[in-house]
């Protein structure tokens, strides 16, 4: 009956991970922060018009429909870096409940879910450091050659703000900063 269990967690989570991969594919890549230019950070503020009531109701109602998917996008890469986690977690698991397994791997496997555990609470403390911020959501994922991506929900990105964050991965990770990835999506 444990392992019926399993199997349907198993399934589930990869049926959530293709869900997430085909919603990547649909809302295309992420915009670095580096591509800002002065250009369309000024031609929006020179862009203000003189709106209707009936207009700007209109623009509300899409606008809180584009923050929902917007959040969306954020809790979509959150889950699929859950769910990759999980699967890790599960195959240390495994291996430690082996009877066949050495000391040495049950060691090994041991030390890879503190670390995964490590990581994954690290990230979630980086991401509410980063909301604290002032963004509306963001994304810490460290990959395994301890790279960190950091995906920012937000309009537009000054230099400042790079700079920033790339100094609090920095101090709170232990990261090099050629090592640190910052992105934006709106």
């Amino acid at each position: 009956m444990n392992m019926n269990k399993q199997t349907v967690w198993l399934v589930t989570m990869l049926t959530l991970m293709v869900v997430l991969s085909a919603y990547y594919i649909v809302t295309g890549p992420v915009e670095p922060a580096d591509q800002i230019t002065m250009d369309e950070q000024t031609s929006k503020s020179e862009d203000v018009q003189v709106k209707t009531k009936e207009k700007a109701d209109k623009e509300e109602k899409d606008k809180k429909a584009s923050v929902d998917s917007d959040s969306d996008y954020f809790i979509g890469y959150q889950l699929q870096r859950s769910s990759l986690r999980s699967k890790m977690t599960e195959k240390y698991m495994d291996v430690m409940t082996d009877p066949k397994a050495s000391k040495e791997e049950l060691k090994k496997a041991q030390q890879k879910i503190n670390e995964l555990m490590k990581v994954d609470k690290t990230e979630s403390v980086m991401e509410d450091l980063i909301r604290e911020e002032g963004f509306r959501d963001a994304v810490v994922i460290t990959n395994e050659d301890d790279f960190v991506d950091v995906i920012v929900q937000s309009e537009k990105m000054s230099k400042k703000q790079v700079v920033k964050l790339i100094s609090m991965v920095k101090k709170q990770l232990d990261v090099p900063v050629d090592k640190i990835s910052i992105a934006y999506k709106n």
